[in-house]
């Protein structure tokens, strides 16, 4: 098993021929023709748009500045090509930061005021993924394939801070809503192929079409990639085709969605202290090759809204299955193979209102229901020195062996409303409330007395006061509440005394409770035409968080912590400058987050440090930094019929502490700093651009951990092995290359 691996269970349409407005690119072409632009709009994917478009709810982007939460809203145009488009779509967000422990490009963890959202299994997660109103969170764990995402489908995504009762559970530090493209939406070509070429390896190809026939609206998009890697043995490869079909008429609106992926990934993990310090080129190695992940997913939802009883009513529906085979290569033990298959079906409806026109009353009400079966089939696999634990089922001359066979049957059910009326004329209150319950069959086919069913029930309020004294200003505070269950994953490997083999071994253990946060935030902004500012403070009181906690080398359990507490500030400031004759229209923009994450209550945890100390109250979480910094300038010139476009962005996060770390007794991994360039000019027909990612080729490492190292940098071998640190260095720099024809 690689170490790093240790920790891981792993808007009415506008009629046009067919081949008109190709949706993908309908904002790109629209906000390049601006040679003037008349607001702080961003076209970055780091940048947040008209600071007053909220959503409303989950199923509808209603625009409304009476919210009370910060709400960053970006497009997702001028991403660098790579399997890490849909995390890099959020992660350049203030107060968002990212590591990556996995060894791969294409599973980075996020931050978001301190908690997670991760591809990786057996990480807290805190932050709740929708695609198009869709939960697609797996079932399994909670975790994130942000490679499964079709981000070349995206049209914009927003970043809701808090939880919400809309949002509903895992929503502990806020939501990600992303929402994709309709055929005929905008103006431009129907038709786009772009090539992409780049450095380790990469290569890529995209086909777009879209447009609008007889009123009915089509848009699909299929991709194909591979990359080497830049380290041994972490070649990518990633296959998607997604479609939409819909109809749009007065009052109402109906799509169809299908998205197909297929990914396979090879994942270095870290390395050891001792390696890295011994020769640079050890950077490039891989501590266990053969570690992989490949996840298969079919995906297909409905959604339609049409005005109902003198409102507007707003409907989805899903079936939703993935099949992941994950294999961690172990030193001392055998390796382990986890094969997991997950179904969904389920929907989300809701109904909103609104009463009065002088101090109007703005009413939702929502029911949400789903259903998950997951499927475990856990081997071991036998290696030059260890043998399939005696437990598992194998006939006396396999290699392999059948060590876990379970299955889980989720049904979740959830109702929330939400009233939002206004006070004054300028003051606006929001109440809202969600209802969920859990139910968590688990049953061993092994063991059926490892069989168990849990259950969880909560209620989730939310408070807030929005002033909005002018269009251009408004400001906010608000109290809620936000709760997530236990995965069936954590439910099942969580006796202390029984650790599990990672990625995982399931049994009836006790019982965890779910995770509770009491969540603060007070903001306010202000945009002009050419200048957006925004500040805001919160915190965050969890009770019961749930952290994976290794016991071993190849072994962990989950396990309940007390208090934990998250608080901060974040701060943004974006502009764009007057036009400046021959040279174009310049804009600026920096974000800081300060984030403070720590435990508030002494525990004994875990770790791969056999002297490991308690953690006591004050200790900070590892891997979360407190201080989290980027900035960004960019330019864009209208050339005859070209529009040409520069940017320049950098980021920079403070030290912080290494996981198996939390009592903080050890050396912090160094605080660092990256630049990245785009280069871009575009035609009517025509489109090129080059990324450059890690400018400066700082060498830095974003993700450490502690685990036994049994080899020699030169390939000796260590006697007894030693506990050290292990861990990931960062990406170097790398050049990527776009040539796309439109029609």
């Amino acid at each position: 098993m690689g170490p790093a691996a240790h920790l891981r269970e792993r808007g009415q349409m506008r009629r046009t021929s067919f081949w008109a407005g190709v949706a993908l690119l309908a904002a790109h072409t629209a906000d390049a023709q601006q040679t003037q632009p008349d607001s702080t709009r961003r076209d970055s994917t780091a940048r947040h748009l008209a600071p007053q478009v909220i959503t409303g709810t989950r199923l509808t982007t209603a625009e409304d500045a009476r919210t009370p939460a910060t709400v960053d809203r970006v497009t997702a145009r001028g991403l660098p090509p790579g399997p890490a488009a849909a995390a890099t779509l959020v992660r350049r967000l203030p107060g968002v930061s990212a590591f990556d422990d996995q060894g791969t490009r294409a599973q980075p963890t996020l931050d978001v005021r301190g908690f997670t959202v991760s591809p990786v299994v057996g990480v807290a997660q805190g932050v709740s993924v929708f695609l198009d109103g869709v939960r697609v969170n797996e079932a399994d764990a909670q975790q994130v394939n942000f490679d499964l995402l079709p981000v070349e489908a995206v049209s914009d995504a927003e970043l809701v801070r808090g939880p919400t009762a809309v949002h509903g559970k895992n929503t502990l530090a806020g939501a990600i809503d992303l929402r994709t493209r309709r055929g005929g939406d905008g103006a431009g070509p129907g038709a786009e192929l772009e090539t992409e070429a780049g450095s380790f390896g990469y290569r890529g190809a995209r086909l777009a079409l879209g447009g609008v026939r007889g009123g009915v609206d089509g848009f699909a998009t299929a991709r194909l990639s591979r990359e080497a890697g830049w380290r041994d043995a972490t070649a990518a490869t990633r296959a998607m085709l997604f479609g939409t079909v819909g109809r749009r008429g007065d009052g109402s609106d109906a799509a169809l969605t299908v998205l197909l992926a297929r990914d396979s990934m090879e994942q270095a993990g870290s390395l050891p202290a001792s390696w890295l310090a011994a020769s640079p080129a050890l950077r490039r190695a891989n501590y266990t090759g053969g570690d992989y992940a490949a996840p298969t997913l079919v995906h297909v939802a409905a959604r339609g809204r049409r005005a109902l009883l003198g409102g507007d009513a707003r409907a989805n529906a899903f079936v939703r299955a993935n099949r992941t085979a994950q294999f961690n290569v172990n030193e001392g033990a055998a390796s382990t193979l986890a094969r997991v298959r997950t179904a969904s079906v389920g929907g989300t409806a809701e109904w909103s209102r609104r009463f009065g026109t002088t101090r109007p009353l703005d009413a939702t009400a929502g029911l949400e229901l789903s259903r998950h079966r997951v499927r475990y089939h856990v081997y071991q696999r036998a290696t030059d020195d260890a043998a399939p634990d005696d437990d598992c089922d194998a006939p006396d001359d396999a290699r392999t062996a059948l060590c876990e066979d379970a299955r889980v049957a989720e049904t979740d059910a959830a109702v929330y409303a939400q009233l939002r009326f206004g006070l004054t004329e300028t003051l606006s209150a929001t109440a809202d409330a969600r209802a969920d319950g859990v139910r968590l069959p688990f049953t061993d086919l092994r063991d059926d007395g490892n069989s168990a069913t849990s259950t969880f029930r909560a209620l989730s309020p939310k408070l807030g006061l929005a002033w909005t004294p002018t269009a251009a200003g408004r400001a906010w505070v608000s109290v809620g509440r936000g709760f997530r269950a236990p995965a069936a994953l954590e439910l099942a490997c969580a006796d202390p005394a029984s650790p599990c083999p990672l990625p995982f071994s399931l049994g009836d253990d006790p019982p965890l409770a779910p995770v509770r946060v009491t969540s603060w935030e007070l903001g306010g902004e202000w945009h002009t035409s050419r200048l957006a500012t925004r500040a805001a403070l919160f915190r965050s009181d969890a009770r019961d968080e749930i952290f994976l906690q290794a016991s071993g080398r190849t072994a962990g359990y989950f396990q309940n912590l007390p208090r934990t507490r998250r608080e901060g500030v974040e701060l943004s400031a974006d502009a764009a400058l007057p036009n400046v004759p021959g040279l174009g229209a310049p804009r600026l923009g920096a974000s800081y987050a300060l984030v403070d994450a720590r435990f508030e209550s002494a525990a004994r945890l875990a770790s791969a440090r056999p002297d490991a100390p308690a953690v006591r109250p004050g200790d900070r979480m590892p891997l979360s930094p407190a201080h989290r910094a980027s900035a960004h300038a960019g330019l864009t010139r209208v050339a005859g019929a070209a529009v040409l476009e520069a940017e320049l962005t950098a980021s920079a996060v403070s030290r912080q502490f290494l996981r198996g770390d939390e009592a903080n007794a050890v050396a912090p991994l160094p605080g660092y700093g990256v630049a990245d360039v785009r280069l871009g000019a575009q035609t009517r027909h025509l489109a090129a651009a080059v990324h450059v990612t890690n400018l400066l080729d700082r060498r830095y490492v974003s993700f450490g951990t502690f685990a036994q190292n049994d080899r020699a940098p030169g390939g000796g071998v260590l006697p007894n092995g030693t506990v050290e640190r292990f861990f990931t260095p960062g990406y170097p720099r790398a050049v990527s290359v776009s040539l796309a024809v439109r029609r």
